[in-house]
């Protein structure tokens, strides 16, 4: 019975040995694994903050009263608040 299922192994396959026969493991692309990477460790931080912010807790030192003074001084904050000031969208 071992010969007649390689016989019809070789007849489906066209003689290729198994190792041919699986198919080839597509890589996920770089982009997709950067973004794989940032999404965890962005997603890790929040956490974090959310964690320090429910139990008024400090890491190393730094409270979520602390982080987010520090996200409300940043240049960008001011600028994206104002422009969505001006939208009508954030007060």
């Amino acid at each position: 019975m071992g010969a007649y299922r390689e016989r019809l192994l070789k007849e489906g396959y066209g003689g290729a040995s198994p190792a041919a026969r699986s198919q080839p493991q597509e890589e996920p692309s770089g982009f997709l694994t950067a973004f794989k990477l940032r999404f965890s460790v962005c997603l890790i931080l929040f956490g974090g903050f959310a964690y320090l912010s429910l139990t008024g807790g400090s890491f190393l030192g730094v409270t979520a009263d602390q982080i987010v003074t520090a996200v409300e001084e940043d240049e960008l904050y001011r600028e994206v608040s104002g422009s969505l000031s001006k939208l009508g969208l954030y007060e």
